[in-house]
């Protein structure tokens, strides 16, 4: 039966058992007294049996077409508390069963998604817990409290300790440090000078067992905080890096007594074999006397790229703006010779480095030498000096118009020896030295170019409150 036939249907029942209760009644008022007693109880009777037979059976079918419906909302709340099993019955009318069933086949579609969408997810577990598992270095993932949630293998062994031990506690708490909690917190609020990427380099364990660890941390971006440590072994590369330059240091020095005397020999017989200037010998002694002297840079560079690595202990502190100047005046007439535009944008009154002023200017110098040499005639190079963005890092900057550094070499540009472009003739070390002097003060230094655009060398060094003035200085 359809349910507009049901509702008829108990429409018109409800009616008909109404009515003649109702007409019970007036039967019993109209011919009052005139009746005998057991015929006007008998119509009272059936009159009020006839309006309760009318008013259940309406309740009844009404109930009848509500229960489906009500089946269907508790089998809703039901599949939206994760229960896909449940089902509805028949409705006894053809609408209800049908609805009936389209919500089975629905809870049905709905179950067989979640089954596949968990069996998914448990692969992806799976599949991450593989590739974390596999991971060369260690990672260890921090929450919004930097307390640690996960160590992998490779973590666990390096940190001396089991992911179940270590769940819950801190960096600091696991390793008996005291600085990598706030190390962290500042990458996590993305507020750390040296970006959110920072590194630090920790040292664990003692003799034999000593490990050299480099720590990036990288805070997650969702909407719910965290952090991401990797922990890279770099303990062999320290140790080829020492042996490397051990090795550097004493052929640096072994070289420079015979190259000391070459060139001595060299100014003496020039002094005394006067050769015409436009002679081929004139020529070749000249090119003695570069190459000499292009060859003692590149050992006194060897030289302090073997030297051992630590802070910076300046002995005369650097003003950046005076440093800056001299270092435009310097080049001035180098740049007028080529033809170059070279002008600089010094912010005034910015506070003293703790930088040795001889290390600052071999940076200034490294920078400003390099753009000369890449940048053709009537380019332009400017060299700015001001305070970051935040106002705690000191930023100074080279920018160039001149023929600018692929995007592929943009990483290799600091390592020893590298040269791009199509000019050489130094001994690449000049800006692998100037990183050296950045990093050892505390700073980092970076390189944009769109190669025919502009190229930008620019140096953040963070400032700290200075101890005895109570002035901004930059480590």
């Amino acid at each position: 039966m359809r349910l507009k036939q049901t509702i008829l249907l108990s429409h018109g029942t409800f009616l008909v058992l109404a009515a003649a209760g109702i007409v019970s009644f007036c039967v019993v008022l109209t011919h009052f007294g005139q009746l005998t007693r057991p015929a006007e109880w008998l119509l009272w009777t059936g009159g009020v049996a006839l309006i309760l037979a009318a008013v259940w059976l309406s309740l009844r079918l009404a109930a009848d077409i509500a229960r489906p419906l009500e089946q269907i909302a508790s089998a809703t709340r039901s599949i939206s508390a994760g229960r896909f099993d449940v089902r509805v019955g028949d409705a006894g009318y053809s609408e209800g069963d049908t609805l009936g069933a389209t919500f089975n086949e629905m809870a049905e579609a709905l179950a067989g998604f979640h089954a596949s969408d968990v069996n998914r997810l448990l692969s992806e577990q799976r599949r991450n817990e593989t590739v974390l598992n596999s991971i060369d270095d260690g990672l260890v993932i921090l929450d919004e409290r930097a307390r640690i949630e996960r160590l992998n293998p490779i973590a666990e062994r390096q940190f001396g300790t089991r992911n179940e031990d270590a769940l819950g506690k801190t960096l600091d708490e696991v390793l008996r440090r005291d600085d990598l909690d706030a190390h962290a917190r500042l990458c996590m609020q993305r507020v750390h000078p040296a970006g959110h990427a920072a590194a630090i380099e920790l040292s664990l364990g003692e003799g034999m067992l000593r490990r050299d660890l480099r720590c990036s941390f990288m805070p997650f971006v969702d909407s719910r905080p965290g952090l991401v440590l990797v922990a890279r072994d770099v303990t062999a590369e320290r140790r080829f890096a020492r042996e490397r330059s051990e090795f550097v240091l004493r052929a640096s020095h072994e070289l420079r007594t015979p190259l000391t005397g070459l060139r001595m020999a060299l100014d003496i017989l020039g002094e005394r074999a006067r050769f015409a200037a436009d002679s081929r010998e004139a020529d070749l002694m000249q090119t003695l006397r570069e190459e000499t002297t292009r060859l003692t840079t590149l050992l006194h560079n060897l030289l302090d790229l073997s030297r051992p690595r630590g802070p910076l202990k300046p002995a005369q502190p650097c003003r950046p703006e005076h440093a800056a100047h001299s270092a435009l005046q310097r080049f001035a007439a180098r740049a007028l010779a080529q033809r170059i535009e070279l002008c600089g944008q010094i912010a005034p009154d910015l506070p003293e480095l703790k930088l040795d002023v001889i290390e600052c200017e071999r940076v200034l110098d490294a920078l400003l030498d390099n753009a000369l040499r890449y940048t053709p005639a009537g380019g332009r190079i400017v060299l700015s000096l001001a305070m970051g963005r935040d106002n705690n890092e000191l930023e100074l900057c080279v920018g160039d118009n001149g023929e600018g550094i692929p995007a592929h070499e943009l990483q290799r540009i600091f390592d020893p020896f590298v040269q791009v472009g199509g000019k050489h003739g130094t001994s690449g070390l000049g800006l692998t030295i100037c990183r050296e002097l950045v990093e050892r003060a505390g700073g980092r230094i970076e390189a944009q170019s769109v190669p025919g655009v502009e190229t930008r060398f620019c140096i953040h060094l963070p400032l700290q409150v200075g101890s005895s003035t109570g002035e901004m200085a930059a480590v």
